[in-house]
């Protein structure tokens, strides 16, 4: 195997760990990254802007302070960030249409067999499943939107805060359908199905509001809140 191209997949297809340097590969959807043990540090952090994922709140918006001989550099810096973060929705977006749908599904049907749940409990990973895709294609268009976007400061941060909370919960959304150990929920030696409905009851809530939030956002873009000063 040619040695070159090896580099280059690592390049594009991997990051450092901020913390010990190890480097890890994005395999999911979710932009909550941790850099796993034997080998890791066991550091979590935000994919996209590699900051600490315990202190993360939001890393959507750019900075507009560009002057001078900066401004040359501060457009190929602002051209970056929004391409980073639409390349990652989009990733993740095909993640979720494919990888994350079939493990969901894969996981339903062995809850309806091993502990005789109906379809009905089961359909809340289909739904967010879907739901999480149609929200990464659409916050990847979020961001070439924003790259374009020519208005005032004022509409511009409320466009970002929008796209923040949509994000914000799409990413809580994510992490539980990829992260949760479902095995745990099943077996002989589980002896109370509760905490799966306590789990079912979480998903099924945060997809309402990730639905929420994205029918927010795109109102107020249909409406044209944010197209021009």
């Amino acid at each position: 195997r040619d040695e070159g191209c090896d580099v280059v997949w690592i390049k594009a297809n991997t990051k450092l760990c901020p913390k010990c340097q190890n480097p890890i590969e994005k395999n999911g959807g979710c932009m909550h990254m941790t850099c796993r043990k034997p080998g890791g540090c066991g550091h979590e952090f935000c994919w996209i802007c590699m900051k600490s994922w315990r202190d993360h709140r939001q890393c959507n918006a750019v900075e507009e302070d560009a002057t001078g001989k900066a401004a040359t550099k501060h457009e190929l810096l602002r051209y970056a960030h929004y391409f980073e973060r639409y390349l990652a929705h989009h990733k993740a977006e095909q993640f979720a249409s494919k990888g994350l749908r079939q493990a969901s599904e894969a996981v339903a049907e062995l809850f309806t067999k091993s502990l005789g749940v109906t379809v009905s409990d089961v359909a809340f990973m289909g739904n967010a499943c879907n739901q999480i895709r149609n929200s990464r294609r659409f916050l990847k268009w979020t961001y070439a939107h924003g790259y374009f976007m020519k208005c005032d400061d004022a509409k511009k941060r409320l466009f970002e805060f929008h796209q923040a909370q949509l994000e914000g919960t799409l990413e809580r959304l994510s992490d539980i359908m990829e992260n949760t150990p479902w095995g745990s929920y099943m077996g002989d030696e589980v002896i109370s199905f509760q905490p799966f409905y306590d789990l079912r009851t979480r998903v099924i809530s945060l997809t309402s509001v990730v639905c929420d939030f994205f029918s927010k956002l795109q109102e107020a873009m249909q409406q044209e809140n944010f197209a021009g000063a």
